[in-house]
């Protein structure tokens, strides 16, 4: 099994095995929905639960990238939303859920926190969590004040899972030819830890270019994270589109272990200029740590069996 779409919508993402069972939720626009199964294959045909709908003015719309971490004996899920039909309003939210921390369909979602920077009150998404030294952190990607739509990479320190501490700051912006196809784009952060060293793995270019792939940020040991120096950004992708099997546009990924097996999950495309829309579909593929560095293989097309880990 390599992609699998689990509703009309099988973008971004995010997925955990947990207790012998698969948890799996993506972008569904106007809800938030969970799939759970005991094998990947299984993903193809799991009921669909919807854990959050939001008729609330301001956040109703475009629900986007949802991503669930168990943090301090509690289940939240993490995710952009819009309101008044504006993609422009785009900001940060986070919801609180049930307590067992084998399955987090166990409890009802309830709306937890606005998470807005008291520096940056801006269009923002892909929430995720980067947890180091005893701190935590939200990471996401935000919108710059240039006049040419710029998405850089930010970090945002967190008293509690849904209150922030302190500024965001900007530790990474798209320079490369790579990351600025069609748009200037760094979004979908990921990090993983590796023995003492701290990875971002980030979506570069706009999503909806064939171009969209993976990059690295690395941060220097024992180093600020909340300092954009600390970080040294690979000038090659990670992860990358594979013409010859078809494969376009694989990015805005979840990184995940099964029985120390290192795995991730991410939304391709499978004919060029298909764009950001719903006929993107999840994929699955493992990965390797190599010398310490988190190491992506070659993208696989769509009907290439890739063995259940």
């Amino acid at each position: 099994m390599n992609s699998f779409s689990p509703s009309k919508y099988g973008a971004d993402p995010c997925l955990r095995y947990l207790n012998g069972t698969y948890y799996l939720s993506a972008t569904q626009n106007t809800d938030i929905s969970i799939w759970a199964a005991d094998t990947l294959e299984g993903l193809k045909t799991a009921t669909r639960q919807v854990v959050f709908t939001d008729t609330t003015a301001g956040r109703d719309f475009d629900l986007w990238a949802p991503e669930f971490w168990y943090l301090d004996g509690r289940w939240y899920i993490y995710y952009a939303a819009a309101g008044n039909g504006d993609d422009g309003t785009h900001r940060l939210h986070v919801l609180a859920g049930g307590t067992d921390a084998s399955d987090p369909t166990n409890g009802e979602y309830t709306y937890a926190a606005s998470l807005i920077p008291s520096n940056f009150d801006e269009w923002a998404v892909d929430g995720s969590i980067l947890e180091l030294d005893g701190a935590r952190y939200l990471i996401y990607s935000g919108k710059t004040e240039d006049e040419i739509w710029t998405q850089c990479t930010y970090a945002v320190e967190l008293d509690s899972p849904t209150t922030l501490s302190g500024e965001a700051v900007q530790i990474s912006c798209p320079t490369y030819d790579w990351e600025i196809a069609a748009t200037p784009v760094q979004e979908g952060p990921n990090a993983i830890t590796v023995g003492n060293t701290t990875y971002i793995v980030y979506s570069a270019s706009h999503c909806s270019t064939d171009d969209y792939a993976l990059g690295l940020l690395t941060l220097t040991a024992g180093a600020d994270p909340l300092l954009a120096t600390s970080w040294t950004k690979q000038p090659t992708p990670v992860f990358t589109k594979n013409v010859d099997a078809g494969v376009y546009g694989p990015g805005h990924h979840f990184m995940f272990e099964k029985e120390g097996e290192h795995l991730f999950a991410y939304h391709g495309k499978s004919e060029p200029g298909q764009g950001c829309g719903e006929l993107r579909t999840t994929r699955v593929q493992p990965f390797s740590i190599e010398d310490g560095v988190p190491a992506f293989p070659v993208a696989v097309g769509v009907g290439v069996e890739v063995a259940e880990p």
